[in-house]
């Protein structure tokens, strides 16, 4: 890790004291240095800078960016089309045709080359079949299950703040009661034998009715599955700080695993408790997405530090190394798969949908297959489950386009159910 005496006087600048005096263990920190010496123009210092960050990430688009954007400023064309190509080699696509950031390269033959390897990152890739349209909404759909028993599909809706049931002939029934104690619902998850479906529900502008004092309120939801009564509501320990669950997995337990993307922490809840409790709190989480149970390994993704898994026993998180040429970063919901995990990539350009394969022992990623990209309506996507043993994902969820301090709701839109297949 590169850390010159420079480097770590603007880290304590852009940051505050409480990472002077240390040596750097994020990435994140030295994206922070980077953007300042960027904002000052001292090219030599943020390329220095993402250099560090690329060490700590080597999967990150964004930090090839600026390493390929440093090097043209400074005359160095060969480094910048070597970023630019190496960049594209993740499946990521830019807009650096006009780039002003490019202007002293974009004669070059090699930038015309590496603008054919992003255009090939925007070609469709893999298939995906419409299970269900759902046409003229007006909330958001994060949350997705389906019970094979009935044929029903189980929305979350963050706007509206409800589960919308979708049955077998393709009806449409609002599945939650009206409820002021239920926030923007998010992930949802079935225990079929418990009669129950769970949701996680979180307070956040999005959502209809909001009002600033339930900044950073979240809870567990569970519902009993063939009534939709309401059966308990398990809020998130109060600690001063803001809270927001995303996404939740079941195990065969019973025991509710859920992520926490504003504060660092998986939550987890048992049947027989009567508060949920930390599995684990860690500094290597920084912004916590989806969650599953895969042979009773628990996998968590987060948009900035890629996958993870967790040893239950231990209460420790281990960082899975992404493999060649592919990134773990930007992965939202979670899904598991034969040989491995089926994930929404939403945080990359294209949105897509990945297979992670790992390695027998869970303990590594020994590739990445893209199954669905640059297809008609892949965008705006949400959270993933699993229809007839294939993945199945929102798409068109009502994210896009939505801000609330401009307009009260969402724009009618149609949100479609997707499914892709497995190699």
């Amino acid at each position: 890790m590169r850390q010159p005496l420079l480097l770590m006087l603007l880290l304590c600048l852009a940051l505050g004291p409480a990472v002077c005096g240390r040596a750097q263990e994020s990435h994140l920190e030295w994206r922070a240095v980077a953007e300042a010496a960027l904002a000052r123009k001292d090219y030599p210092a943020a390329r220095s800078a993402f250099l560090s960050a690329l060490d700590l990430r080597p999967d990150s688009a964004r930090y090839l960016y600026g390493l390929a954007a440093t090097a043209a400023a400074a005359g160095d064309a060969a480094t910048a089309l070597a970023n630019l190509h190496e960049m594209a080699t993740l499946g990521v696509f830019a807009p650096i045709a006009k780039d002003p950031a490019f202007a002293s390269i974009q004669g070059e033959a090699g930038f015309r080359r590496v603008l054919s390897e992003f255009a090939a990152n925007q070609t469709p890739q893999g298939e995906v079949a419409t299970l269900a349209e759902l046409p003229d909404q007006r909330g958001i759909i994060e949350g997705l299950a389906y019970r094979e028993r009935t044929g029903d599909f189980f929305f979350g809706d963050v706007h509206q703040r409800a589960i919308w049931r979708r049955d077998h002939t393709g009806r449409i029934f609002r599945f939650t009661p009206e409820d002021e104690e239920l926030f923007g619902i998010f992930g949802l998850a079935l225990d079929e034998a418990r009669d129950a479906l769970w949701a996680a529900t979180t307070a956040l502008p999005a959502m209809a009715d909001y009002r600033p004092e339930l900044k950073g309120r979240a809870a567990l939801a569970e519902f009993e599955l063939s009534t939709g009564k309401l059966r308990r509501l398990v809020p998130v320990p109060v600690d001063g700080r803001d809270h927001a669950l995303g996404d939740l997995t079941v195990d065969d337990a019973g025991t509710v695993y859920a992520t926490d993307s504003l504060a660092p922490i998986i939550w987890q809840f048992s049947p027989t408790q009567e508060e949920m409790e930390k599995t684990i709190e860690s500094p290597a989480f920084y912004s916590l997405q989806g969650i599953v149970v895969f042979q009773r390994t628990l996998f968590v993704s987060d948009y900035a530090h890629g996958l993870f898994t967790i040893d239950l026993a231990r209460r420790t998180a281990q960082p899975l190394a992404p493999p060649e040429h592919a990134t773990l970063l930007g992965l939202d919901g979670l899904v598991a798969v034969p040989g491995g995990i089926a994930a929404v990539q939403n945080g990359l350009t294209p949105s897509r949908v990945v297979r992670i394969e790992l390695a027998p022992d869970l303990k590594s990623v020994t590739g990445l297959t893209v199954l669905a990209a640059n297809l008609p309506h892949l965008e705006d996507l949400t959270l993933i489950t699993l229809v007839h043993d294939r993945p199945t994902f929102v798409a068109g969820a009502g994210w896009e386009g939505f801000n609330p301090d401009k307009q009260p709701h969402p724009r009618s839109h149609p949100v479609w159910v997707l499914q892709t297949t497995l190699p």
